[in-house]
């Protein structure tokens, strides 16, 4: 009995503790299997094993985007480094959108300076997932309407996660 109230004692956490991390491919979303929690990874593996083609970056559970989802990965710079493959049917094809900067592709209707600043932060530092909207800047605003984005945290290296879905609010 004694074992089992120190197991318990090292599994809680205090507030003090970083959140749980969990890794995805930064191509196609599908997060990664990690070891069990008492084994430790005898290497970690920076490629996606389900795509081949993603980088695998981790972020806070609540950030975690899912396989087949709709995100870009920026830069505190505000240019893009990565997109999803789901990403391309709403941003355009990867290899146009690459290097690009993140107000050349979206817009928000709570402001520039808000979203420019909520991103930058993320990319920066370790922060709580936000959801702001925002628009596409191209002439295919009006069919995908208003999008909700979550901004998160990602890396490493450390930059800006941001997922997002359409909403259908907007659309023409």
């Amino acid at each position: 009995m004694p074992g089992l109230m120190h197991t318990d004692f090292e599994q809680r956490q205090t507030a003090d503790d970083p959140p749980a991390k969990k890794r995805f491919c930064s191509r196609c979303g599908e997060p990664a299997i990690d070891p069990p929690a008492n084994e430790p990874p005898p290497f970690e593996q920076r490629v996606c094993g389900v795509c081949g083609m993603g980088v695998l970056l981790r972020c806070s559970a609540a950030a975690l985007p899912g396989a087949g989802s709709a995100f870009v990965i920026v830069m505190r710079t505000l240019e893009v480094a990565a997109l999803s493959e789901a990403a391309e049917t709403i941003f355009g094809r990867e290899d146009k959108i690459l290097g690009k900067g993140l107000l050349e592709l979206l817009e928000s209707p709570i402001g520039e300076r808000k979203f420019s600043r909520a991103v930058g932060q993320a990319a920066l530092r370790m922060h709580e997932p936000l959801t702001m909207p925002a628009r596409l800047t191209s002439d295919r605003a009006d069919a995908i309407g208003t999008m909700a984005c979550r901004i998160s945290t990602c890396g490493p290296p450390r930059a800006a996660l941001l997922s997002v879905e359409p909403t259908n609010f907007g659309r023409r």
